[in-house]
Order: structure tokens, then C-alpha cells, then sequence
């Protein structure tokens, strides 16, 4: 029996609810995720914070009403690329197809995102350094010396995230004084539940940020450490304004993740050949915010 419409729509949902990692890497940053209907070239404002600042109160000028500094400024971020993913739904696809395919393209979907906001992440927009080396010498200890440079340039102490590409973060599930918080040297689970929590830092691999631009060019990114005021990212859902795509169109559904990530997808009809498709989209920008609260990690 073919998959229904109803189904679809579940399996979307249970698509995007599934534990993939491409789902939270934008957590790291500072984000709108809207669920409305948006065009290219859409902007979006999104708040990012800054450190409060504090200063002592004036009885003569009553200065309540003296702004200290901090606090949430709104920047306008450009829904600037489209980014899509789309398979054939044929008569005989099963509901078991059906899974497969719509958890494919959600997690590519997800990752071309990541690669798109990653591609920012270059020499010329955040100067900073934090490490310079070789995965295999990458260890807790270069991480002690993250935490410390974090902690120096005020990241926000419960926003902190460290992405790196998987041979390097492989070296920290390596290590042997990590894994020693697992007595028995045998729990990966635990070894891994530590090194994502590392001195206060989400720590994540991300199997995109290998080609990104900073890592494809002669910069040898290979991770970074931020806070969430580094850079602003907004998403949006593709709006279905042609009414002959309209008509081609048999069904729309919104998929959303716990931490709010939208996607949108689509079935319709190839009006030449009368094929039938499924596309899952989603609408993204980025911005260039705070700059001296991401340090890139290099390779050399």
C-alpha cells in the first residue's frame, strides 16, 4: 500500500525529533528559528546578548535610568540562501522508504545549513586563535587552555560550545585521562557523556566542518570554540508563492525539532512527466556579530 499523506506528515515529525547531531550545531550561535512563510532577501531580527555591565548608583541624578551597557541588541539577518533536499516518492515507496528518505534528507538538509553558517568562519571574520596542532596531540589539556582563554575574554559561562572535525575530537575520546572517569575503561557512553561536557564546554564533532572554507583554504580550520554572541543565524520557511506551483503542490507540512529548528516539506508533481517528489527546505542567513567571542583552532 502507498504511503499517505497523514503518514508523511509523521514521519517528518518523527524525523526531525530523532537525537541527529546536525540538528543542535546551531545552538551555538545566536538564533531566530521562525516557522512563518519567508522569500529569499527576507530579513529576520535576532537577539543576541552581551555582557551586562554595572556601575554604582547616583542619589543626586537618580540614575535608574542610565543605561549600563549589555543586555540584547537585534540584528537584522538576510534570508539569503535557500537550501534543499529531494527524493522520488514512486507507487511503490513504503512507509519504511518513506522514513529513510525523510530522515536522509532532514539530516542533509540540517548539515548543509551547518556548512553554510561554518563557511563564515574564517581569518578575516574572527581573528582569534586558540590552538594550533595536530589532532593526535589534541587533548584535555589544550582544552584546559581553551577554557582558560574563554574565561579571559568573558565567553558566557553557560553558552560556551567547542565544534571540532571528527579526528580531532576522536583524539579526546582517546585520551587516556578522559577515559579514566570510566573506571572500568570499558563505558563509551560515559567517556563520551564527559568529553560533550568538557570544562563547560558543548562539545561537539560536526562532519561538515571539514568543508567548510576556513578548512578547505590555506587557514587549516579544524574547530573552534565560540559563546552564542559570535554570530546571529536566522532560518525561515520557503513561502509557496506561484499559483501554478500551488497547483502542483499535494501536500505542505512543517516539521520542528525540540530547540525550535523548522524545516518545511513539500510533495509534488513534475507537470512534464508526472513524476512525484518530496523536498524538505528551509530558508537561512548569518552574520558576523561579536567577533572577539570565537577562536578558531587550527591545524597549523
Amino acid at each position: 500500500m502507498a504511503v499517505t499523506n497523514q503518514e508523511i506528515t509523521e514521519i517528518g515529525q518523527e524525523a526531525i525529533d530523532s537525537k541527529s547531531p546536525a540538528f543542535v550545531e546551531l545552538e551555538s550561535f545566536s538564533t531566530k528559528l521562525s516557522d512563518e512563510g519567508k522569500e529569499e532577501g527576507d530579513v529576520i531580527k535576532v537577539g543576541v546578548y552581551a555582557k551586562n555591565s554595572s556601575s554604582d548608583f547616583d542619589a543626586s541624578t537618580n540614575n535608574y535610568e542610565t543605561e549600563d551597557g549589555g543586555g540584547v541588541a537585534y540584528v537584522n539577518v538576510e534570508l539569503d540562501k535557500h537550501i534543499k533536499s529531494t527524493f522520488t516518492i514512486s507507487a511503490q515507496t513504503t512507509y519504511f522508504d518513506m522514513a529513510r528518505m525523510m530522515r536522509g534528507a532532514v539530516v542533509a538538509v540540517a548539515e548543509g545549513a551547518n556548512k553554510y553558517v561554518y563557511d563564515l568562519i574564517t581569518a578575516a571574520n574572527y581573528t582569534e586563535v586558540g590552538f594550533t596542532g595536530a589532532a593526535s596531540t589534541f587533548d584535555h589539556v589544550d582544552v584546559a587552555d581553551l577554557w582558560n582563554k574563554a574565561q579571559d575574554d568573558e565567553y558566557a559561562s553557560d553558552e560556551r560550545s567547542m565544534i571540532l572535525t571528527n579526528p580531532y575530537y576522536a583524539s579526546l575520546l582517546k585520551d587516556d585521562n578522559l577515559a579514566s572517569f570510566d573506571k572500568a575503561n570499558t563505558d563509551e557512553t560515559l567517556r563520551d557523556a564527559v568529553v560533550r561536557n568538557l570544562y563547560d564546554f558543548e562539545t561537539m564533532s560536526s562532519n561538515v566542518l571539514a568543508t567548510s572554507a576556513g578548512a578547505l583554504g590555506a587557514e587549516n580550520l579544524v574547530g573552534f570554540i565560540t559563546d552564542k554572541s559570535a554570530m546571529a543565524v536566522a532560518t525561515g520557511l520557503p513561502a509557496i508563492q506561484d499559483p501554478e506551483s500551488t497547483a502542483l503542490v499535494q501536500l505542505v507540512s512543517t516539521m520542528q525539532a525540540p530547540n525550535g529548528l523548522t524545516m518545511q516539506f513539500r510533495k509534488h508533481t513534475d507537470a512534464a512527466s508526472g513524476a512525484v517528489f518530496g523536498t524538505v527546505e528551509l530558508l537561512i542567513g548569518r552574520q558576523v556579530c561579536d567577533a572577539t567571542r570565537l577562536a578558531r583552532l587550527i591545524s597549523a
